[in-house]
């Protein structure tokens, strides 16, 4: 097979791209990058792009699979402009790229609780973008819904060091409903997408945090 990844330098982002290329059944695995990451492997090809201007022309063709790994965070972001930048116009922009050139199988990094009718802004942006994409025609789309993401990161981030302390030693608190705003640890949500992007399943799908921090 033959994949595609945007959002390849982030944190779960590079997590995927490693256990693709540790996959023999994907022959190619080309990632969109704005300048060039340091990792080599004869089956990665790094494509420089500019998000704001993406189109078909900058992807191959006879692509199998697509994975979205795009995402911001408002406080990086620093405005809610800069936000929906990143999170829904850099996000639908390559999705319809996607679907321009053919790719039938589409996965997505979303958030817990997105909704396009959510109160919360983070939420609405991150609900508003499932729906443009479900409504494209891909055979298969297969939408990620986890809570915080956490694991070792270049920077330091007290709320994520804090719920993954919560998750690893009070997770026997957490029952019914409440089992979804565990957090889950990047390589986990890694090991889910790599996972269901080996079956593949017509229609539109989507993980809840608690499917993603279980067993494939």
């Amino acid at each position: 097979m033959k994949a595609l990844v945007s959002g390849a330098s982030g944190f779960t982002g590079l997590k995927l791209v490693k256990r693709l290329l540790e996959d023999a059944d994907y022959t190619k695995v080309y990632i969109l990058v704005r300048k060039k990451i340091k990792l080599t492997h004869p089956r990665l090809i790094q494509i420089k792009v500019d998000f704001e201007k993406l189109c078909s022309e900058d992807i191959p063709d006879c692509l199998d699979v697509a994975f979205c790994c795009l995402g911001t965070t408002i406080r990086k972001a620093q405005t809610k402009q800069n936000f929906r930048k990143v999170d829904f116009e850099y996000i639908t922009r390559f999705a319809k790229v996607c679907e321009m050139c053919c790719v039938k199988d589409f996965h997505l990094i979303s958030a817990i609780w997105a909704s396009p009718q959510s109160y919360f802004f983070y939420q609405r942006v991150k609900g508003e973008a499932e729906s443009f994409i479900t409504s494209l025609d891909f055979e298969s789309v297969v939408i990620y819904r986890p809570s915080v993401i956490y694991g070792r990161r270049k920077e330091f981030r007290l709320f994520e060091s804090f719920a993954a302390w919560i998750s690893r030693n009070l997770r026997f608190l957490f029952i019914g409903k409440l089992n979804r705003i565990i957090a889950v640890e990047g390589d986990q949500l890694a090991e889910k997408i790599h996972f269901q992007s080996k079956h593949f399943k017509p229609g539109r799908w989507i993980f809840e945090s608690e499917e993603i921090s279980c067993s494939p």
